[in-house]
């Protein structure tokens, strides 16, 4: 291929400097070598090539002595980092560039191994250059969290910094470990650090703060935590998720002084409702537009405070479709406006579905002015077979009837005909539920489904003689094979995209069909291994001791 047509084809346009001018076809009438190309226009070619491959810089300087000398003398330009990754002899390397800036990754998420114990030499010779790392991903060990005390020096230039701890053991750095004002991202899951709220104080210029079970709720009070993000103007995502489940008591306080985060848009919060109110009064987003909260306990006092702090947000107004997914480990809530990501999302784990239930009719009550404009109302219900009791439906209705202006509603899942049958109680007979709904979509019925089918003609009749008559449209489920290649490959959503829930109704059908496979899916990976692990009656896991089955290995496990 020409040069020049690859510069046509795959040469960005924001790369060019304004004095440089795009090369045109009048340029070089004739075939261009790489040699005949200036420096100016061989560093936008490499600063194209480094933004897709940024690892790969020192090909580049193995061309030739110009291509070294251009590369070297544009470092800043190029982002030129050294990365300490598997494999990579640290040593060797930080001796041919000593003052290069490094990025070290060893892990840190769950899809990424811990390094191994011959690794933390490698990563203790590139940290202890604390100067010049700029970034940090890192698994941490037992092992490695005693060699950390030996670090002196802060991390004055680290901009982004990604902690996990091993076996999801709580550990805790040591008091060396410091950062400076230059931090943009930090994610911390069961890593703690002493002085954690000081570091934060001056970390002004946070973008991306992720704090996962590091404090108990009454180690770390709203107030200190408040206070701690007091300037972060420029803070755009906020997560945290706190230990443990315990009540927590708020102590007095004289005034709730409340701080403006003019930057964020994104919050999540999994603890105690208690905390959050005290947590949510005391701050003030005008941007925030995308909420998701995990109640790890029930909300006995409440979310009054709550309702109010997500109120003076303007987005609410625009919200036109409610998503309700109840499963045997928990119930949810998402409002969104169709085409955008979630705007609110709320959810509380409990198993007994009245408690789910009880739960959810307090928030749409708290929330009634977030519902007014809801169109597309959606309830996935999908409960082991001998959980499913038809004495919730009172509570099903209760909650239905918020959603006054739903037209369209949507209903699958295993517990589908006691909400069906929910809509035509006889003692509420005069009361019309979903009074604007013009079409019920459900999942086609299938043979063992039969009093589903029989319900949805109840309830059609019922609505039918009340003067307020609906349409039914029954949906196929397709095949997979039906489903890949319909949308362009920008659009197919790939495996690791799906939620939890999503997984686990995957892993039901599965092994619906294969029950003695699912030894299967826990090897897959860390994360799959969790959720076949935490829903055992959901998936219905038995043990199956067949001849050449080792018995002792397995019960041992």
């Amino acid at each position: 291929m020409l040069l020049l047509e690859y510069l046509k084809t795959h040469a960005r346009a924001r790369y060019l400097s304004p004095l440089q001018p795009v090369i045109t076809p009048s340029e070089f009438p004739g075939r261009v070598t790489i040699g005949e190309l200036s420096d100016s226009v061989l560093l936008n070619i490499f600063r194209y090539y480094l933004d897709v491959s940024p690892r790969l810089w020192p090909r580049l300087v193995h061309i030739c002595r110009r291509w070294r000398h251009i590369v070297f003398a544009s470092q800043r330009i190029l982002h030129l980092r050294i990365f300490c990754t598997h494999g990579t002899p640290v040593l060797k390397t930080v001796r041919h560039w000593p003052v290069m800036p490094t990025i070290v990754q060893y892990g840190g998420t769950l899809e990424l191994g811990a390094p191994a114990p011959e690794d933390e030499d490698n990563i203790m010779a590139a940290l202890k250059r604390s100067d010049l790392v700029s970034s940090i991903s890192l698994t941490v060990t037992s092992s490695l969290l005693e060699k950390l005390s030996s670090i002196e020096r802060p991390f004055l230039g680290l901009e982004e910094l990604v902690l996990l701890s091993q076996d999801g053991l709580r550990l805790t750095l040591p008091s060396a470990f410091r950062w400076g004002s230059r931090l943009r991202c930090l994610h911390s899951t069961k890593i703690a650090f002493p002085s954690l709220l000081q570091l934060l104080s001056s970390s002004t210029h946070l973008v991306d703060l992720q704090l996962h079970e590091i404090f108990d709720p009454w180690h770390l009070s709203p107030e200190a935590l408040t206070k701690a993000l007091f300037g972060m103007a420029q803070l755009r995502s906020l997560s945290l998720h706190f230990l443990s489940t315990a009540i927590y008591l708020s102590p007095p306080s004289s005034a709730e002084e409340r701080i403006i985060l003019p930057g964020l848009i994104r919050f999540n919060f999994r603890g105690v409702t208690k905390y959050l109110e005290d947590f949510a009064t005391r701050i003030d987003a005008p941007h925030l537009g995308d909420i998701e909260i995990t109640f790890l306990d029930d909300p006995i006092f409440g979310v009054s405070k709550l309702s109010k702090f997500i109120d003076r947000m303007e987005m609410h107004k625009s919200l036109r479709r409610a998503h309700i997914l109840s499963s045997e480990r928990a119930i949810s809530i998402s409002l969104t406006l169709p085409g955008a990501p979630t705007c609110i999302k709320l959810q509380l784990f409990s198993e007994p579905l009245s408690v789910q239930l009880s739960f959810m009719v307090r928030i749409c009550t708290h929330f009634s002015a977030f519902l007014l404009n809801v169109e597309d109302l959606r309830i996935s219900a999908t409960r082991p077979s001998r959980w499913m009791d038809s004495l919730h439906s009172g509570k099903w209705l209760e909650l239905i009837n918020s959603f006054t202006g739903a037209k369209w509603f949507h209903l699958d899942g295993n517990d589908s005909t006691s909400i069906v049958r929910a809509l035509q109680l006889p003692e509420r007979q005069r009361e019309l539920a979903l009074p604007a709904l013009h079409k019920l979509y459900i999942a086609q019925p299938g043979p063992r489904y039969a009093p589903l089918r029989k319900a949805v003609v109840s309830f059609m009749t019922s609505r039918r003689l009340s003067g307020h008559p609906i349409a039914v449209e029954y949906e196929r489920l397709r095949h997979i094979s039906e489903l890949r290649g319909t949308e362009p490959i920008s659009q197919q959503i790939t495996i690791e995209t799906l939620s939890d829930d999503v997984l686990l109704n995957i892993f039901r059908y599965y092994l619906d069909a294969s029950p003695r496979t699912w030894p299967t899916l826990m090897h897959t990976c860390q994360r799959w291994r969790h959720i076949v692990h935490t829903s055992p009656l959901g998936l219905s896991l038995l043990l199956y001791f067949t001849p050449g089955t080792p018995v002792l290995n397995t019960l041992g496990r």
